[in-house]
C-alpha cells in the first residue's frame, strides 16, 4: 500500500511539474529588478558585445536552440515583431550556445529558412549567459531595462504576435523610468505570472 501512494504522489509530482515547464507561461514580471551579469556574446559580425552596454529602453534575449520546435514556431511572429520593437527603441536579440554552430553562415542560413532572415542573432560562448541566468530549457525569454536590470521573463513559447502582450513589455519602459520606486506599480503587480493570449 506504501509503494501505491509514493507511485500515486510521484506521478502526481512529475504531472504537474510538467504542466509548470510546458507551453506558453506568458509575461512574468519581477517585483525587485535584479543585476544582469556583465557577459560578452558574440555577434553576427563577429564582434564582441558586452550586453551591459545596450543604449535601448528594453533589450529582450531569446534563448533559443535549433533542435527545439516551440523555438522556431516563434520565429515568423519574433520577425513581425523586431521592426516594432526597433521604432520602439526595444532590442531584439536571438541567443543560441555556440557550440551549435559551425558557422555564422550556416546560422543565419537556419533562422532564414525558419521565417527569421533579419533578427539579429548572437553566440553565448561557453553557454556563460545562459548558464549565470540559470536558463536550462529553450525557448526563454529574458527582458532587461536601461539600467542593466532583468525585470521580466517569459519562460515557453511566446505569441509574438500579441498586441496584450506587446502592451505588456512597452508597459516596462514606463514603469523603468519612474525614478522610484525602483519598480512603480503596474495594474497586475498583485498577480505577478501574466497569461499571453
Amino acid at each position: 500500500m506504501k509503494n501505491l501512494i509514493h507511485i500515486i504522489v510521484c506521478s502526481l509530482f512529475i504531472t504537474l511539474n510538467a504542466e509548470a515547464y510546458s507551453g506558453p507561461k506568458g509575461l512574468y514580471v519581477l517585483e525587485y529588478p535584479v543585476n544582469m551579469p556583465d557577459i560578452t556574446l558574440t555577434s553576427e559580425n563577429e564582434e564582441n558585445i558586452r550586453i551591459l552596454d545596450s543604449n535601448s529602453d528594453l533589450t529582450i534575449f531569446i534563448f533559443w536552440s535549433q533542435s527545439c520546435f516551440p523555438c522556431l514556431r516563434e520565429m515568423k511572429r519574433l520577425e513581425k515583431f523586431y521592426p516594432q520593437a526597433l521604432q520602439d527603441n526595444i532590442k531584439v536579440m536571438l541567443v543560441a550556445p555556440a557550440s551549435e554552430w559551425s558557422n555564422n553562415d550556416d546560422e543565419r542560413k537556419f533562422l532564414t529558412k525558419y521565417g527569421a532572415p533579419t533578427i539579429p542573432f548572437f553566440n553565448d560562448k561557453e553557454n556563460k549567459l545562459s548558464l549565470s541566468l540559470g536558463i536550462g530549457s529553450t525557448p526563454y525569454t529574458v527582458i532587461m531595462n536601461k539600467q542593466g536590470k532583468k525585470v521580466a521573463t517569459i519562460q515557453g513559447e511566446a505569441d509574438w504576435s500579441s498586441n496584450k502582450l506587446y502592451k505588456q513589455i512597452k508597459q516596462l519602459i514606463k514603469t523603468n523610468t519612474a525614478p522610484q520606486p525602483i519598480m512603480a506599480p503596474m495594474e497586475y503587480s498583485n498577480h505577478p505570472s501574466v497569461q499571453v493570449d
